[in-house]
């Protein structure tokens, strides 16, 4: 019985890397820069949002503060966006195969946070000359990340279950994600948000992630314990909450695809 559990542990291993590979590969298919994308959409955001908002916007070194932002909100963009609607667009291979129907949102956030690791690559090698300063402190960003992936997939494990059913909830997921990045605060200061409005802000749950990495990379200082389990207890919620409405719908996912 162990042997047949390690075989299945094994294999089942397998599947999640070899549909992550898929992901990787297929999102940069015939692509001209091939990852580099993931650089390049913040510093074309960057770019609009030095026009707009740096000369107004009290920020020392408005470069580092903006793209560390952007990083970790591409990443949760990028993942929740070609999650949503995993399942339904593996019907086949779900139908064909033995297939545990969670592989395919779980492989999505593992795809990315690959991106997201050769992303922040590139990052941390130009945003030198934007003042970053090198310490051992910069490594706390992968606990950062990690603990990102779990609320992520567990958003996945939600948005992509009810969108079995209700095909219209990518749709909307497009519609929300914009209102939710300028109720973020990447391109303007928190001090530029009025008191009435705060506890609004503080209710978007990728603001503590984002707050999270931006101490990481943007302040000189160590993020304290009361930033960290915060994030995770938000990334534990969630994942609770995605695993919980998943389980109750997987059962009738072969059916309604």
């Amino acid at each position: 019985m162990q042997s047949i559990n390690k075989n299945n542990n094994v294999q089942n291993i397998s599947r999640i890397y070899a549909l992550s590979k898929r992901n990787v590969i297929l999102r940069y298919k015939n692509s001209f820069v091939g990852f580099l994308w993931g650089f390049i959409k913040p510093l074309l955001f960057l770019m609009i949002f030095t026009v707009i908002f740096a000369d107004n916007s009290g920020i020392n070194n408005y470069t580092l503060y903006v793209t560390s932002g952007l990083i970790l909100w591409f990443f949760f963009s990028n993942a929740t966006s070609q999650s949503v609607g995993s399942i339904v667009g593996s019907a086949g291979l779900l139908k064909s195969l033995n297939i545990p129907s969670f592989f395919f949102p779980l492989s999505e956030v593992l795809g990315e946070l690959f991106n997201l690791l050769l992303t922040m690559i590139v990052f941390l090698l130009l945003m030198n000359w934007a003042g970053m300063v090198y310490s051992p402190r910069l490594l706390l960003i992968v606990p950062c990340a990690l603990i990102f992936a779990v609320f992520i997939y567990g958003l996945n494990l939600l948005l992509s279950s009810i969108n079995v059913f209700f095909r219209d909830i990518s749709i909307i997921w497009g519609t929300i994600q914009p209102a939710m990045f300028f109720l973020t605060p990447i391109a303007y200061p928190e001090s530029n948000i009025r008191e009435k409005y705060r506890a609004i802000i503080e209710m978007n749950p990728i603001y503590s992630f984002i707050k999270l990495g931006r101490n990481i990379f943007y302040s000189t200082e160590v993020p304290d314990w009361h930033q960290w389990s915060s994030c995770m207890l938000i990334a534990v919620v969630m994942f609770l909450i995605g695993q919980f409405v998943f389980n109750r719908l997987k059962n009738q996912f072969i059916s309604a695809i």
